[in-house]
């Protein structure tokens, strides 16, 4: 008859491999989705390069540049995760900016034509909310470099 400890150990392996399995499932599904999301960005911004004014273009292909970086992150994230078997809040944080940052041109791009009327006030506090969570969550990976008892640190980012 196994040991107690043996199964454990068994245990501990099977569902070590499933959240592993897990991990590489849904990486690869980000994969696709990036990958799908680069190809149209582009293609959309190709096409419609001579029927729409160039400012309106460019601020569609970053905003879906930004969002395929966003992806991008997620999948470092899952790959330091299944590498190093450590899960660390400052590749979140970094989305977190991304995505504020996203809709702050976004959204500043939308006021000029919003100027003089009563949703301009609403987009001026958006960005004044977004502003404040960017500044916030960099201060947040500032305070995390930089706290004595800090969460681990992957192998792969250098040290201070």
């Amino acid at each position: 008859m196994p040991s107690e400890r043996f199964m454990r150990d068994r245990t501990e392996r099977l569902f070590g491999f499933a959240e592993d399995l897990f991990y590489v499932a849904v990486a690869l599904a980000l994969v696709l989705a990036g990958l799908i999301f680069f190809g149209y960005v582009i293609y959309d911004f190709a096409v419609h390069a001579t029927e729409e004014p160039m400012s309106t273009l460019i601020l569609s292909l970053l905003d879906g540049l930004l969002l395929v970086f966003i992806i991008t992150e997620i999948i470092h994230t899952i790959r330091v995760v299944i590498d190093e078997k450590i899960l660390v809040s400052e590749p979140f944080l970094v989305v977190g900016i991304v995505a504020a940052i996203r809709r702050l041109v976004v959204v500043s791009a939308e006021a000029k034509d919003l100027f003089g009327k009563p949703e301009f006030s609403d987009a001026m506090v958006e960005i004044g909310v977004l502003t404040g969570a960017v500044l916030a969550l960099g201060l947040t990976i500032f305070m995390l470099r930089h706290t004595e008892h800090s969460e681990p640190r992957p192998r792969h980012e250098p040290g201070d």
